[in-house]
């Protein structure tokens, strides 16, 4: 554990974590909301709007970045009639600010979640934009450097239907996570 500290004399302490990549250290950056957060009355594509705050400034978190060989950051979409990528209904946002159109465990810019790299998907690119009523989960590793971590998260779909069923969302944001 070290302690970093800016320009504007704050302060925040960021870990070196040795066990978790084979003995190679990882710095782990943590940020605000890292708990399980529910989504849940927002209808409209991307109207729930969840800013990340780090530990420690952007600047510092893209030094990080710049020096190490790997990066990581885990996300989690948890639905219940629901809808992800599909429809544009939920998305995340790039360090530099820019709407991201895939999720965690998928190729950059596939539009994908990580079933829908090997086409094993509930739905058609993802297990939530099967939109059913059933929980389901896409989840994954974020692993390009040039767009982590990830500033914002973006829902959409998540109220009740003409039916009156309920519609769900719960989001999970890990640790940012450099080594090598």
């Amino acid at each position: 554990m070290y302690r970093i500290t800016s320009m504007h004399g704050h302060s925040a302490m960021i870990f070196c974590n040795m066990t978790s990549k084979n003995g190679v250290g990882a710095t782990e950056i943590g940020h605000d909301r890292e708990s399980r957060t529910l989504v849940d009355g927002y209808e409209q594509p991307g109207s729930y709007k969840r800013k990340i705050k780090y530990d420690i400034s952007m600047e510092q978190i893209a030094a990080i970045i710049n020096q190490s060989n790997n990066c990581e950051q885990f996300i989690k979409y948890e639905c219940f009639n629901s809808g992800l990528l599909k429809n544009s209904y939920g998305w995340w946002v790039s360090r530099r600010g820019s709407k991201m159109n895939y999720w965690g465990g998928a190729a950059v810019d596939s539009g994908k979640c990580s079933c829908g790299m090997n086409n094993s998907c509930a739905g058609r690119k993802c297990n939530c934009d099967k939109n059913d009523q059933v929980w389901r989960e896409d989840s994954g590793y974020l692993t390009d450097k040039n767009t982590l971590p990830v500033t914002e998260l973006r829902f959409g779909d998540t109220t009740r239907t003409y039916k009156g069923i309920d519609e769900l969302g719960y989001h999970t944001l890990g640790k940012l996570r450099c080594w090598g």
